[in-house]
């Protein structure tokens, strides 16, 4: 009788633990001072994307430069994010670390050598939006939910690769229509900092007694 008495309280003390592992399983969301780094940081990218888009008839160099600041500012944020924002899981920091500093050095290189033909100067940043949108695909795949989310990213990524390789594939468009689709690019990462900064939350395994609001 003690035998079958322990046995159910050993029976029942498994199923408490699994419950208890299966709530603990609660929606971490990134602390507001991040997700609102990444809302402004992807208005300002909007902005200049918005710049360039709404009159190509600037120079070359001008168009250079502002769409080299956008990658420098997005370089910036995201590196920040991955650097700091410990909510997120490793291989997504990783990810935006990446992604950051692949932004921000090419941009550096664009407005360090205004002199260039213009033609490298829009191929060097066709290579960084290139890059950028590889690395979003990246972090699209990567384990971080909800799905539509990840679909988002991952659509954004896709079409920044597509009109990168566009941009490097065929040069004889016109300078001012390439810088135009690479505008375009740069306006769908804004977008992108500006959804996941709305709506950038994971699960992820913690007691239940822990806030659910990361710091």
């Amino acid at each position: 009788m003690k035998r079958q008495v322990e046995s159910r309280k050993a029976v029942n003390t498994h199923r408490l633990n699994d419950g208890l592992l299966h709530l603990s399983k609660i929606e971490v969301r990134a602390s507001g001072r991040w997700r609102a780094v990444e809302i402004l940081g992807g208005l300002i990218v909007i902005a200049l994307a918005i710049f360039v888009l709404a009159d190509p008839q600037f120079t070359i160099q001008t168009l250079v430069i502002v769409i080299a600041a956008g990658l420098i500012i997005g370089g910036l944020l995201r590196t920040g994010v991955g650097a700091f924002a410990t909510v997120l899981p490793s291989a997504l920091r990783s990810l935006n670390v990446t992604g950051g500093v692949i932004a921000f050095v090419l941009g550096i290189a664009a407005l360090l050598d205004l002199q260039a033909a213009a033609a490298t100067l829009v191929g060097i940043l066709a290579v960084a939006l290139l890059l950028v949108g590889a690395v979003e695909i990246g972090v699209g795949v990567a384990r971080h939910p909800p799905i539509w989310l990840r679909l988002v990213i991952v659509a954004i990524g896709a079409l920044t690769v597509i009109l990168s390789v566009y941009v490097i594939l065929d040069m004889s468009i016109g300078q001012s229509i390439l810088a135009a689709i690479l505008a375009f690019a740069l306006l769908l990462v804004g977008i992108r900092n500006i959804v996941h900064g709305l709506t950038g939350h994971h699960p992820v395994a913690t007691p239940i007694e822990s806030a659910v609001t990361a710091v």
